[in-house]
């Protein structure tokens, strides 16, 4: 059936070149059979078009040839070729091929507007039986019925949750329609029953009975209520039966045990009480079943029902054969730590426990209650998103350092004068060195600079050095909904700490203990992704890094520098965005040499030193999220 289903809806697709030729040789044949009235499309076109509006086209080409053309003015196209020595006819079927065009012949009148398709009949319906739908987790049944034979549904009810349903002799054709939507079994049978005039019982082997409701009796005389009514009128209680099967009641502080008695008496019900059923309730219902004014008389107690082979066992929730234990799987969600979320009024005498190896809960108390509970949890078993964060850290690091200086001592000099000269100075002369460019300049003018001390020396540096360090790390991070995914990025540095311990009084010794303890510095990124409606996604993000500086000496433990901020930002999915500002810039000038000359400009280079240095830190973070369903 679905096969044929699919062609006949594929059909139209299929059909569609070969009807198409045809249609273009019907329009072919109606002009060739209209040449002996008009004989202007038997004449011959030469016309030469570019950008010329199909309306346009059709209008001069019946004019030039005594034709009656007419254009509808939905048709829009324009027409650029050339015809030479083409028949009336074929140019009028060229155009109909070219602008998707039908022909119609009206007496002498061409009218040229375009196609429309025919539609077709759609197939007939497919019937797919009673649409019935149980969820054997819930114990909730689904019911869309419209006119479907009682046998039907029964069959797909027996079928679907495994409970026999028996229909009474001669319903097997009679059709029955009703919606019902997340009811349980014996609820839905009810209200299938009542819409469509019937009856249903329970069999004390669990099975359900449909049957016709039998026929209303005679009014009583005194056009009182329905005949086979009943009442009881006791203590600000009245109890009425219509049609068999509908209780009215009126309630004003009876104590629940009557009304129970009263109303198990009227329909014939059997009950059992495990405990005294304390308690006033006041009331008023006009129609509802026994059931249902069960329910609404324990609700709010200590008590509570459950039937057991047709009988109504009633008493205490926590009593010994009134509990009910039932597991409750979850499709979507993981149970462990969802328990908390139960709201407490519900959940009160209900032990729920986690049963981590189904993804269910196991729960145990008065089954109205845990009814409430798994309505709520099938509430919350929802797809919870999972946020993928990409995240981007870029820490660029720039420095520059510039060295000068002139240092002359004497004595422990350098053997030999050298050094570097490029791409630095760093150059050192000995005395011999020095003598021999002295003695270049003596005689060259009226002074005699002399000679240096054997053990003279100068050392000459001009240095200067540039560093830029780029470091780039791109890790991903994926996180539920609402929780927290952590980066640590870290390094770890050790320095030496020496312990001296004097041991004795009159004797004293000296221990000396030498150990490395480790000092780290940390790059931690927290975040955590909140996903609200419309793909938005609200992010909370904490940054802290530490960086270690120059130690004051070799032993001593590295210096650190911390760098914090938080922050809470709204992206929309798939967005970037950008984290800056955590910069450091540093900045040291330094300098040595004789008192006073060494503050003076230019002789300063002569007697002292110099070093600058400036340095600068930047931390720039890229994060976008994306959410996966």
């Amino acid at each position: 059936m679905i096969r044929l289903l699919l062609l006949l809806l594929a059909l139209p697709a299929l059909l569609a070149p070969a009807l198409a030729q045809d249609r273009f040789e019907a329009i072919r044949t109606r002009l060739d059979a209209a040449i002996a009235d008009q004989p202007g499309l038997d004449g011959r076109v030469e016309m030469s078009v570019s950008g010329t509006q199909v309306t346009e086209f059709a209008r001069a080409l019946g004019l030039a040839h005594d034709l009656n053309i007419s254009v509808d003015p939905q048709v829009k196209g324009e027409v650029v070729n050339t015809f030479t020595n083409a028949r009336v006819a074929d140019v009028l079927l060229y155009l109909c091929k070219t602008f998707d065009l039908d022909l119609e012949q009206i007496g002498s009148i061409l009218a040229l507007k375009p196609y429309r398709p025919p539609v077709l009949a759609p197939p007939p319906p497919v019937d797919q039986g009673p649409s019935v739908s149980y969820q054997a987790d819930s114990a909730w049944l689904a019911l869309d019925l419209h006119r479907d034979t009682l046998s039907a549904v029964v069959r797909a009810l027996t079928l679907a949750t495994g409970t026999n349903v028996v229909l009474a002799p001669g319903l097997e054709d009679r059709l029955v329609s009703v919606f019902v939507k997340n009811t349980p079994l014996t609820g839905a049978l009810e209200k299938l029953a009542y819409a469509n005039g019937l009856s249903v019982d329970r069999a004390r082997d669990g099975a359900f009975l449909l049957k016709a409701n039998a026929p209303a009796a005679g009014t009583a005389k005194g056009g009182g209520r329905p005949a086979g009514a009943e009442t009881s009128a006791q203590s600000g209680l009245s109890v009425d039966l219509t049609d068999g099967r509908w209780l009215k009641i009126d309630a004003l502080d009876a104590p629940r045990k009557d009304v129970i008695a009263t109303v198990s008496s009227t329909l014939g019900k059997s009950y059992y009480f495990y405990d005294a059923v304390e308690g006033t309730c006041t009331f008023s219902v006009e129609q509802a079943t026994y059931d249902e004014v069960l329910a609404q008389v324990l609700n709010g107690s200590d008590y509570t029902y459950r039937t057991r082979e047709g009988v109504y066992l009633i008493g205490k929730r926590d009593q010994e054969g009134l509990r009910h234990t039932e597991l409750v799987r979850l499709h979507n969600r993981p149970v462990k730590d969802l328990a908390a979320a139960v709201p407490e009024g519900i959940r009160k005498n209900v032990t729920i426990a986690e049963f981590v190896e189904l993804n269910g809960f196991v729960l145990s108390g008065d089954q109205h209650r845990i009814e409430e509970i798994k309505a709520f949890l099938r509430s919350i078993d929802q797809v919870v998103p999972v946020v993928m964060i990409e995240v981007m850290i870029v820490d660029v690091n720039r420095s520059r350092t510039l060295s000068t200086g002139l240092k002359a001592g004497l004595g422990g000099g350098p053997q030999n004068s050298g050094g570097t000269i490029l791409p630095g100075i760093s150059y050192d002369l000995n005395a011999g060195s020095i003598n021999s460019l002295l003695n270049s300049f003596n005689g060259a003018g009226v002074f005699n600079l002399g000679n240096v001390a054997p053990g003279f020396y100068v050392s000459i540096q001009a240095l200067e050095t540039d560093g830029v360090l780029k470091l780039r790390s791109t890790p991903q991070l994926a996180t539920l909904n609402g929780h927290e995914a952590t980066l640590s990025i870290g390094e770890t540095e050790y320095y030496l700490e020496v312990r001296n311990d004097l041991i004795g009084t009159q004797n004293p010794t000296v221990t000396t203990s030498q150990v490395y303890k480790p000092v780290t510095a940390d790059l931690n990124l927290k975040i955590m992704p909140i996903v609200s409606s419309e793909d938005m996604v609200t992010l909370n993000i904490e940054v802290n890094q530490s960086t270690f500086t120059t130690r004051i000496s070799e032993t001593a433990p590295p210096g650190t520098v911390a760098r914090k901020f938080s922050s809470s930002v709204r992206v929309k999915d798939r967005d970037m965005i950008v984290l800056g500002g955590l910069e450091e810039k540093e900045t040291s000038k330094s300098g040595s040499g004789l008192p006073f000359l060494s503050r003076i400009p230019v002789l300063k280079w002569f007697f002292g030193s110099r070093t600058s240095k400036n340095s600068q830190s930047k931390l720039t973070i890229f994060i976008r999220p994306t959410i996966i369903y």
